[in-house]
């Protein structure tokens, strides 16, 4: 009995040091259990799923019934639950034109989601941006001349609750998508130019470990690498996407407005007329959607915003500047989101 005790508290020991986190979220987009998973139970690691087995959504849903919400995989299996994500990422993008179109446009942004938090835990692997960056492409050529059904998706996704730093840059990138493309002022490449300009522009928060912004105040350090961010983008992205210098130069400086940092200066006219910044007007689009997709999507610090309150602070930020690009704003919205909000 002492024997077989002491043997299972090292198995316990050793399990500990050789498992790592997973979300139960990635399981919902795989069929088979490619490893064996495991749970917490009175306090000890314990395989609650093996290998092969059909990770269907009843089984999840017992699961959470359950209370087993943490889970695990040993350190050496976790690349198999990523390779198996990303298949089906690469399989759903690859479909998208095939079967109801909100249903994709929901998969697609959810695997996409999970897939940046992937790049963002390790934002040098080209494997991975790669993936990313051919899937947000894809799905701009699906959403373009869809723009009726971004509503019902940013609803979904919204309720979906993803970590809001893995989910916001697609929020703001489809709200930008739709703009444009009411707007009717820009071409179908310029679209998915500022698309993935929008999308990708926030990879430099990737300094910070997400869980840490969960936090309402963050240590000076971890301030300053924020403040820092758009130039750890750039870096980060520089000669491994296709981004023009403008696209680079919009990533470099949207960070002039902060709910961080509660700095309400958005002075992009003036640095433009100057010569200081480039495309300010883009600069200012792609600005003006992360604050609004900030606003509406909660923190644990915070609740949600609803729309036409954000609509409120950004009348105060570019009103004056842009008063036509404000009007178009709120006309799209409108059109699109306020009768259904």
């Amino acid at each position: 009995m002492e024997f077989t005790e002491s043997y299972d508290s090292i198995k316990q020991n050793l399990l500990t040091l050789q498992v790592v986190p997973i979300s139960i979220r990635e399981l919902l987009f795989i069929s088979t259990a490619p490893c064996d998973i495991y749970g917490i139970k009175e306090g000890l690691f314990q395989r609650i799923l093996r290998k092969g087995v059909f990770t269907n959504k009843p089984l999840l849903r017992d699961l959470i019934a359950k209370g087993q919400v943490h889970l695990f995989v040993k350190r050496n299996d976790r690349p198999l639950i990523i390779d198996n994500v990303q298949k089906n990422l690469l399989n759903v993008t690859r479909s998208l034109s095939v079967g109801n179109p909100v249903e994709n446009g929901r998969s697609v942004m959810n695997l996409l989601t999970i897939n940046m938090g992937y790049l963002y835990e390790d934002p040098t692997n080209d494997k991975h941006l790669k993936l990313q960056h051919q899937c947000a492409k894809n799905l701009v050529y699906f959403l373009i001349n869809r723009i009726n059904i971004l509503e019902p998706l940013q609803k979904d996704f919204i309720k979906q609750k993803h970590h809001f730093v893995y989910a916001q840059p697609l929020i703001a990138s489809i709200f930008l998508l739709g703009l444009m493309k009411y707007s009717q002022l820009y071409t179908d490449q310029e679209i998915e130019n500022l698309f993935i300009t929008s999308y990708f522009k926030d990879i430099g928060m990737s300094s910070i470990p997400a869980e840490k912004y969960d936090q309402d105040n963050l240590t000076e350090k971890e301030k300053e690498l924020l403040s820092r961010h758009a130039q750890h983008s750039v870096q980060i992205l520089r000669g491994r996407l296709p981004l023009s210098p403008n696209h680079i130069n919009i990533i470099q400086h949207h960070h002039s407005f902060s709910l961080l940092t509660n700095d309400l200066h958005l002075d992009l006219k003036s640095k433009e007329q100057s010569g200081e910044l480039i495309a300010g007007f883009e600069t200012m689009l792609v600005t003006v959607m992360d604050v609004i997709s900030a606003m509406i999507t909660g923190r644990p610090f915070r609740p949600p915003t609803k729309l036409f309150e954000s609509l409120d602070l950004v009348k105060i930020l570019i009103a004056d500047q842009y008063p036509q690009e404000f009007r178009l704003i709120v006309s799209y919205f409108k059109s699109f989101f306020f009768d259904k909000n």
